[in-house]
């Protein structure tokens, strides 16, 4: 099981850290692995903070971090690139540009 705040139970998917091999590192915080995907049943309470019935609703939700499998093909060793819009970096990810 994992924990995720708005969902209960929850759980994700982990893969091993092809940066350090698994042996561990600052992207896979020295576990060896990297999350990947997380997803739960979402808490009646967050249905209710929404103004929906919990009691005749549930919700499933999933999310799935393709930056992070990005990350791992091409070896980038810092998530927060990918957002910060720097041509130079994201020239690599589209030819001709």
């Amino acid at each position: 099981p994992s924990y995720f705040p708005f969902t209960e139970p929850s759980a994700e998917v982990d893969v091993s850290c092809t940066l350090c091999n698994g042996k561990g590192c600052n992207v896979c915080k020295y576990t060896g692995w990297l999350e990947i995907l997380g997803c739960g049943m979402v808490d009646p309470n967050v249905l209710d903070a929404c103004g929906i019935d919990a009691k005749e609703f549930t919700g499933f939700a999933f999310g799935m971090g393709v930056e992070r499998i990005a990350q791992l093909k091409y070896r980038v060793t810092d998530l927060r690139l990918y957002s910060e819009n720097d041509i130079r970096f994201l020239k690599q990810f589209t030819p001709g540009i």
